[in-house]
């Protein structure tokens, strides 16, 4: 069944609330975000004058949530304007407005009665078809409805968004015990392809799936820390990347979570699970309760377990909490063999390998943490949840690990693992241990590029679902379906004759690898009858630019032959890929930048995930787009948005060219990055044709429907243009005067000033009178011509080594 949504309402305009308001918005639908009417009026609009019949005044939670979103960073909304989707109000004038609402969301404080009475007041105005759901993250649902008609309650489940809601995949649904199936299954589809979501289903207990497994992993640490004498920072280098999880690690993220959201949480498990054979582990120490009476909160106090402070030099520095003295003191380095050994290791099964097994006090922390952790989510089957693949998912969607508890158990060699914990003193779940011995090796295995996992019920292994609207290249790679590969990319036979271009690399950066097989690409979908090309890939980015490394070392070896030779290569693909016979269409995800940025800009189509950060980016490494980015900012800004005027007629004049030129030469000077890829049409960066797809799961089968679609409408390749107009070189007085008053103001550098003025020449046409019509290899030979000069320079190899060194920009 699929849920008609047009209209939501969100009830609870707090930072949750708000933001929740703002991604439907965000999708495109229209949202009525109400809260109660102040108790009594906030200075500022007493100051104001405002009375108590003012909307101003009895709106005031809601608008300043509203207000709340416009200003979060990260940014809550892909763009400003969504905000007019958004429609405020309080429960007492404008509870009417959830009366034409297709599905209501109460996001209101963690008090059972509260929701209870709000629920009944919804019950009344609700139109019979609407779904209305709870985002608690723990309170029972059922408790919830319990009064509610019969009616109500089928209608009546959880949706738990995870905070930021924009950015965080997981959204666990728990179902009421009366929901209807067609209701359940309508939500979840509507989750994932609305909203983009990943969907975990989750029991009604106590902190559902993602928070019972992860509050419990930070409760076991606290005690193992006391046991092991290991310092908060010794713990988050132990449990961050190293375990393929989050840089954040677990006390970072604890600050940021908050303590008393933590404790909150913890306490939820203690009182409403009195069976978890783990209870104990989530009363909290006397050094936590300690810190909760201090009112260290962690970052909503500006101290937890970490504090931020300015040395006397006026330098930022972050102190670390002593236990045993509950000062603060400065962070020691972190050091241990394993942990060294580890970050050597191939891969992330071979980093998990390396830290479980390791022998030193970092591998006894790691191997009983991990073990613990592990045992407690298998012991939670069927409790939580029904079966391991919802719970690995809500661990990797909900806490960003690059591995849920059973895909890591798989990765250290399952029955390995289980004689190590027994042989620790753990006691493993008897139906793992039943697994091993029926010859089951793994929690999960493939065959012919299908996933398959271990069903507790069946004893055997099922299927793992997925939408049609995923396409996997690896599962395609095991079936056979590589055309060609060399060490940075593959092509992949997408079926239905459409060919994909995937790169693997380092950080997915384009080196002559990536080029050689997008020049091959391009010939064969010409030459072997394919349907088209897309280019995508899974990659943590899509691409992050040039290999930046290369570049630099050509430079400093003065060898300008090589890197002219180079430069060209990449215009030269990029452009074979811009007018080949066949549509081509990019799927970027995540960051896109420089070289990533210019062949999405080289495609007839992009079809980009929502969250899509792109820009080009090459001045802060002293340099300007050479790969055809700056040429095609300057088409998409001027040639194919400023009709040419006959001359003659009524206005013979031409349209004066300078705004459009100045707004790409801002977008590249400024090393402005679209922060969502409807910021990025915003900007111009990309086509008012290209599409967004919410759910980044779905790109590159978009991507491939879209290819079929071209070619179906009867496709015909863009044709070289000869006829840019540009303004000249009298026009680079125009921007020098600007950079000038930005200098004298403090805002740019000299260098700046030198590159920015090599991005004006290129926009502006070189060398030439005003209103020359010049070709796209011309602007070409401009852009690699001004790369060069740059690369020349100290300045800028300066730049680049910073960056390579620090991943940071030098403002030099």
């Amino acid at each position: 069944m699929s849920l008609k949504i047009k209209k939501v309402g969100v009830i609870g305009a707090g930072v949750m609330g708000a933001t929740i308001a703002a991604h439907m918005a965000n999708v495109g639908l229209s949202t009525v975000l109400l809260d109660i009417v102040p108790p009594k009026m906030p200075d500022p609009l007493a100051k104001k004058g405002v009375s108590e019949d003012s909307p101003v005044y009895r709106n005031y939670f809601a608008q300043n949530g509203l207000q709340g979103a416009l200003k979060s960073k990260p940014a809550s909304f892909y763009v400003p304007e969504n905000a007019s989707l958004v429609t405020t109000g309080n429960l007492e004038d404008n509870l009417d407005l959830l009366a034409d609402c297709d599905w209501i969301i109460e996001v209101v404080v963690e008090l059972l009665n509260i929701k209870k009475d709000l629920l009944a007041r919804i019950e009344k105005v609700r139109a019979p078809h609407a779904v209305v759901t709870t985002n608690t993250s723990g309170i029972s649902v059922a408790s919830m409805s319990e009064d509610l008609s019969p009616e109500f309650q089928e209608h009546f489940l959880g949706t738990h968004f995870f905070n930021p809601p924009r950015y965080m995949k997981l959204f666990e649904i728990i179902p009421g015990p009366k929901t209807k199936p067609e209701v359940i299954e309508g939500m979840a589809q509507f989750a994932e392809e609305v909203l983009g979501k990943g969907v975990v289903f989750a029991k009604d207990t106590p902190n559902f799936v993602a928070n019972r497994i992860g509050v419990f992993g930070m409760c076991y640490m606290n005690r193992l820390l006391d046991e092991m004498g290991l310092s908060f920072e010794e713990a988050d280098a132990l449990t961050g990347t190293v375990l393929g999880r989050p840089k954040m690690a677990s006390y970072r993220l604890a600050d940021l979570v908050g303590l008393d959201t933590m404790g909150h949480v913890a306490a939820n498990v203690f009182d409403g699970c009195p069976d978890d054979e783990q209870r104990e582990v989530f009363q909290p120490p006397e050094w936590f309760n300690k810190m909760i009476s201090n009112g260290w909160l962690g970052n909503k106090t500006k101290q937890g377990f970490y504090k931020r402070v300015k040395t006397p030099e006026g330098k930022k520095d972050t102190l670390v909490l002593d236990r045993e003295t509950m000062e603060y003191r400065p962070k020691n380095k972190v050091k241990f063999a394993s942990l060294e050994a580890a970050k050597q290791a191939p891969g992330g099964k071979g980093k998990l390998k390396a830290m479980f097994y390791a022998k030193d006090k970092a591998g006894e922390f790691t191997f009983k943490h991990m073990s613990a952790g592990l045992i407690y989510a298998a012991n939670r089957i069927p409790e939580i949840a029904d079966d391991i693949v919802n719970i690995d998912n809500a661990m990797k969607w909900g806490f960003n690990w690059k591995t849920g508890p059973f895909e890591t158990w798989d990765a250290l060699d399952l029955a390995k693992a289980v004689e190590a914990m027994k042989a620790g003193g753990f006691s493993v779940p008897a139906w793992v241990e039943e697994m091993l011995a029926a010859g089951n090796e793994s929690f999960y295995k493939k065959e012919n590029g299908e996933l398959y996992y271990y069903d507790l019920p069946s004893k055997g292994y099922k299927l793992v679902e997925m939408s049609p609207q995923i396409i996997l290249l690896p599962s395609l790679k095991e079936r056979n379906k590589t055309v060609m590969e060399n060490k940075g990319a593959s092509l992949i036979d997408l079926g239905d004759g459409v060919l994909c271009l995937e790169f693997h690399s380092k950080m997915n950066s384009l080196g002559q690898d990536i080029i050689t097989l997008c020049e091959k690409a391009a010939d064969m979908v010409e030459e072997e009858g394919w349907e088209g090309l897309v280019v995508a890939n899974h990659g943590t980015n899509f691409s992050v630019g040039a290999n930046l490394m290369l570049v630099l070392f050509t430079a400093q070896e003065e060898e300008w032959d090589e890197l002219d030779w180079m430069i060209k290569k990449f215009q030269d693909a990029f452009m074979r890929l811009k007018y080949c016979s066949k549509p081509v269409v990019a799927a970027p995800h995540q960051m896109a930048l420089g070289g990533g940025c210019e062949i999405c800009l080289a495609s007839d189509r992009v079809v980009a995930a929502a969250e899509t950060y792109i820009g080009l980016v090459e001045v802060g490494v002293g340099v300007i787009p050479a790969g055809g980015g700056t040429k095609e900012l300057l088409l998409r800004n001027t040639h194919e948005r400023v009709f040419k005027i006959a001359r003659g007629g009524l206005y013979p004049k031409q349209v004066y060219l300078l705004p459009f030129v100045a707004r790409a030469f801002e977008t590249i000077a400024m090393a402005k990055v679209a922060t969502s890829a409807p910021e990025a049409l915003k900007m111009g960066i990309f086509r008012p044709s290209d599409k967004v797809v919410v759910n980044a799961d779905y790109r590159i089968k978009k991507a491939k429907d879209n290819v079929i679609a071209m070619n179906l409408a009867g496709y015909t390749p863009p044709r070289p243009i000869d006829n840019v107009r540009v303004m000249g070189r009298d026009s680079m007085g125009v921007f020098n005067y600007a950079l000038y008053n930005m200098h004298k103001a403090g805002f740019v550098t000299d260098h700046d000033i030198t590159v920015a003025m090599e991005v004006a020449r290129v926009l502006t046409g070189g060398n030439v009178l005003p209103e020359t019509e010049v070709s796209e290899q011309y602007l070409l030979d401009l852009e690699r011509e001004a790369f060069l000069k740059l690369c020349g320079m100290p300045q800028t190899q300066a730049r680049m080594a910073h960056m390579l060194k620090t991943g940071k920009p030098l403002r030099n």
